[in-house]
């Protein structure tokens, strides 16, 4: 079953159990998804990298407007996206944790103790790890682990 349809099942399953802020924010998703099917043109629907993709973006958009409402005191629009973001999550890859970053970036380190700038050393990471690393943590990790 690809993500779509998994998405498709969540719909179904929350229109089922009733639960408003679930539906709402699958159904926001599934939006995102066949705005991403109109562009890409492909016959046979969306890939699972292209639904994550477009997952991802909303997530994002969820984070950058929960940092606004907690620059204007508006507590109950943050809490809503919080629990948008989990929903989201839900049909995302599993990503690594601070923890997991730090020890995969000292490995890299390691075996490549020439790269000294935060920047190459996300981008390296980045394309080793893909999906499975947030590129804002990453870099941030990068440059803990630097010291810059």
């Amino acid at each position: 079953m690809t993500l779509a349809e998994q998405i498709q099942e969540g719909i179904k399953q929350a229109t089922k159990d009733r639960l408003h802020l679930r539906l709402e924010t699958l159904r926001l998703a599934k939006a995102a998804i066949l705005v991403k099917e109109k562009e890409s043109h492909h016959e046979n629907g969306v890939s699972d990298e292209e639904v994550i993709a477009a997952l991802r973006a909303e997530v994002r958009k969820r984070q950058q407007s929960m940092e606004t409402y907690k620059q204007v005191g508006r507590l109950e629009m943050v809490e809503q996206l919080e629990a948008e973001i989990v929903v989201l999550e839900e049909f995302l890859p599993k990503q690594f944790t601070e923890a997991d970053l730090e020890a995969k970036v000292r490995a890299y380190l390691a075996e490549h103790p020439e790269v000294n700038h935060a920047g190459k050393l996300t981008g390296a990471l980045k394309k080793e790890l893909g999906d499975l690393a947030d590129g804002k943590v990453l870099m941030d990790v990068c440059k803990r682990v630097l010291g810059q």
